[in-house]
């Protein structure tokens, strides 16, 4: 077993586990910044600008990545899935930035944890998947939780709030790609092929309503994109140092960040009927997230740290 592999490990004093948390949770916090500013910057030059501004800032960021290989990570043989996956992230990110425009954060980003369940009901239709009654309970709870801050019949319904809950059925979708893709591709080739054509994509969406940002709109979405590209990169880098089941549940603690910051910057306050909604999706979901690492079965690994088989 390699090195990059021994759970032993030690970085600087501390474990591996230890520093895959710490990754998390800062990506987590970027993350939460990054949702945070979009509203901002929506607010004057709309949605899709700044959807497709977060990944045309980005799209220098993958310089390194390029070069440092001489070009080796744009080698693919696979380029109609990469689309169709960049695409789906496009179309994820513009309904999720929508979300954020028209609705208190929190709350968006509380409906945007409903992926995972959209995932369950997905493995069934496209994968054919057998699904055991624990999680086909878990997903139905979760679904709950969208009933309780919907409230419908009690309260006024704002159709702002189905497209964060279509951005996650987007994303749902767009994991089954990433699963594809990942049999045969590196993490840097789909990212830079993600970045690459979704910026093509949200820049031609916008194109139509596009204008000139002020220098305030522009040096934010500049760190709207550094963020978001940070988050990715810690959060990838915590898969690597961490078991999934240890780093994977700090995804959650998004919500607590993202409703400070839009006390902070918006003064918003989340209701409590979101507050409760939020738990119970976000537990469903970590219950589904659970169950599947433990149906997962451990691969071998090799001498040189590979997987094996």
């Amino acid at each position: 077993m390699s090195p990059t592999h021994h759970p032993d490990r030690r970085l600087l004093g501390l474990p591996r586990q230890v520093w895959g948390a710490i990754s998390m949770a800062a990506g987590v916090i970027c993350l939460a910044g990054n949702h945070s500013i979009v509203r901002i910057v929506a607010d004057e030059v709309g949605a899709f600008e700044t959807s497709a501004l977060r990944f045309i800032w980005a799209l220098p960021m993958m310089l390194p990545w390029i070069l440092r290989g001489k070009g080796n990570v744009l080698r693919t043989e696979r380029h109609g899935l990469h689309f169709v996956s960049a695409a789906l992230t496009a179309l994820t990110t513009a309904l999720l930035f929508l979300g954020l425009a028209h609705l208190p954060v929190a709350l968006a980003t509380t409906l945007n944890f409903t992926a995972p369940l959209f995932t369950t009901i997905m493995a069934v239709v496209l994968l054919k998947e057998r699904v055991e009654i624990a999680r086909w309970a878990a997903t139905v709870v979760g679904f709950i939780g969208v009933l309780v801050i919907l409230r419908p019949g009690f309260v006024v319904f704002d159709p702002a709030i189905l497209l964060p809950i279509a951005s996650a059925a987007t994303l749902a979708l767009w994991y089954f790609t990433l699963k594809r893709l990942g049999r045969t591709e590196s993490t840097a080739t789909i990212t830079v092929y993600q970045t690459i054509w979704a910026s093509l994509l949200l820049f031609l969406l916008a194109l139509p309503e596009w204008q000139t940002p002020s220098f305030t709109a522009l040096w934010l979405s500049i760190a709207m994109a550094a963020m978001g590209t940070a988050a990715i990169f810690l959060m990838a880098r915590a898969f690597e140092l961490a078991d999934a089941s240890l780093v994977a549940p700090f995804d959650y603690a998004r919500l607590p960040f993202v409703a400070l910051f839009g006390f902070i910057l918006f003064d918003q306050i989340p209701e409590l009927y979101t507050v409760l909604g939020a738990a119970i999706i976000i537990g469903s979901a970590f219950y589904i997230a659970r169950r599947e690492t433990r149906a997962r079965p451990r691969v071998p690994l090799d001498s040189k740290g590979g997987k094996t088989g």
